[in-house]
């Protein structure tokens, strides 16, 4: 598998400041997956304009470090933006803006259009003493970046080799593309308005809001239904379905889908939920009150009461997501590395010594750790912590309210895989006695004595 992706750091050398600050942050201790250059690679005597070119050329993750100099620059507006831009609007690379001090960016529609670094376009030079809190977000960001471009490039390898896991591989990929949804044809009138009225709707949507989903059968595809006989309809309709992430059937009376033309198309994506890798049906029911009268099995599937258009759509985001949520359970099988979530106090012990060697000692074995933000919602870290192979705790000068909260979140957010808590003074065993449910984890580590026993054998375990 790939284990390394390429960054490039493109800079003014009047901010030379901060791409050396940014690299105490983004370097191979603390990215080891990362590929890591800028000009200051160049060697005496190099063509240094062709090494430019070809290290942009092959870098997955290009880092725009934007002041009114590095704007100002000839050249980086001529070959570093230009050829920056071009591979990112090719999906070859990611381009990310880091607001290093303030500029006027009204000719830059390009860059204002980017998610940059710090959020809001808030600039480093203004953040004074908070500046490093927006290091360790962006190192964050960036390997958590490099990690989904590694996996993303394995899922690639694997469906181009047709190696063992390249069945999984395809699914996935097959499952990213897919935003076809199957919308019913009723056999009642009322029920073909209704889906005709939508489909204005949708024509809309695609107009104006540029929405990525496909409706079929389309009306090209109502035309083809027409000249077919029943045979060659049913299986041009199971085609569709099963093309499609998810089908939507529109019910206009309790009992339409017993017969006729409504149940073959039920069935057939009911029998394919069944099989398929990720699918869901949905009920449309128009006219609400007719919910008392279905049948309990069809009660099992989500329903949409109502003509409002609106509530359509927001279902078929929603199901999109379960589709993605899928995928990225999926996913990790292909990840380079495991995945370790550190909770800690950012405020009291970002700088502690034991912990600083516990995150060293993570990462040289290899492993991704996710570390939890500065003020970042518990919502957030939950989601993060999902993600992950394993998580452990540090509990240094924190109050025990905060060690408790955190605790908790692990123990409750359906977290099974391998978990362990550090212990730092003062008062290890006072700590560990009345805060720590022992139950929780597989591994407690008491200070540093313990650290190289204990952190071993639960990296192993991931």
């Amino acid at each position: 598998m790939t284990n390394q992706i390429n960054l490039f750091i493109s800079y003014a050398h009047e901010d030379e400041s901060y791409l050396k600050q940014l690299k105490k942050f983004i370097n191979k201790d603390n990215s080891p997956n990362i590929n890591i250059w800028d000009d200051g690679g160049i060697l005496p005597g190099s063509a240094w304009d062709q090494s430019i070119k070809e290290q942009i050329e092959k870098s997955h993750i290009i880092l725009f470090l934007i002041s009114q100099d590095f704007l100002n620059s000839k050249y980086i507006n001529t070959v570093e933006l230009k050829m920056a831009l071009d591979k990112h609007t090719k999906k070859t690379c990611r381009v990310i803006p880091i607001f290093t001090r303030n500029c006027v960016l009204d000719n830059y529609k390009e860059i204002k259009g980017l998610q940059g670094l710090p959020a809001n376009k808030q600039f480093l030079a203004t953040l004074g003493n908070d500046a490093d809190n927006e290091y360790v977000l962006i190192h964050k960001k960036i390997n958590e970046l490099a990690n989904e471009l590694l996996t993303d490039k394995n899922i690639s390898d694997s469906i181009n080799s047709n190696d063992t896991q390249s069945g999984v591989a395809k699914q996935i990929d097959t499952l990213r593309k897919n935003k076809q949804i199957f919308l019913s044809i009723p056999d009642s009138p009322e029920g073909k308005a209704k889906r005709k009225d939508f489909l204005f709707s949708v024509l809309g949507k695609k107009q104006w809001e540029e929405w990525p989903y496909e409706i079929v059968p389309g009306v090209e595809d109502i035309k083809k239904l027409d000249t077919m006989d029943e045979p060659e309809k049913q299986e041009f309709i199971t085609s569709l379905i099963k093309n499609s992430f998810c089908a939507i059937h529109i019910l206009m009376t309790a009992d339409e889908l017993d017969e006729g033309f409504d149940q073959f198309q039920y069935l057939t994506a009911k029998n394919y939920q069944g099989s398929a890798t990720y699918y869901k049906n949905i009920l449309w029911l128009p006219n609400s009150q007719i919910i008392s009268g279905l049948n309990e099995s069809l009660l099992m599937n989500p329903a949409i009461m109502g003509s409002n258009f609106d509530q359509i759509f927001i279902m078929i985001e929603d199901t999109d997501k379960e589709k993605e949520a899928k995928i990225e359970n999926m996913k990790p099988v292909f990840s380079a590395t495991k995945k370790v979530y550190m909770f800690y106090d950012f405020d009291k012990d970002h700088n502690n010594d034991l912990r600083i060697k516990l995150k060293k000692e993570i990462e040289k074995k290899g492993n991704f750790l996710i570390q939890n933000l500065p003020s970042s919602p518990l919502e957030k870290d939950k989601q993060d912590l999902e993600k992950c192979d394993g998580a452990c705790i540090f509990y240094g000068l924190s109050n025990p309210e905060w060690f408790v909260m955190r605790q908790s979140i692990l123990n409750d957010a359906g977290f099974t895989h391998t978990k362990a808590v550090c212990i730092d003074n003062p008062d290890i065993d006072l700590k560990l006695d009345r805060d720590v449910s022992v139950w929780a984890y597989n591994f407690i580590i008491k200070g540093h004595g313990e650290l190289s026993e204990k952190l071993e054998p639960f990296l192993n375990g991931l």
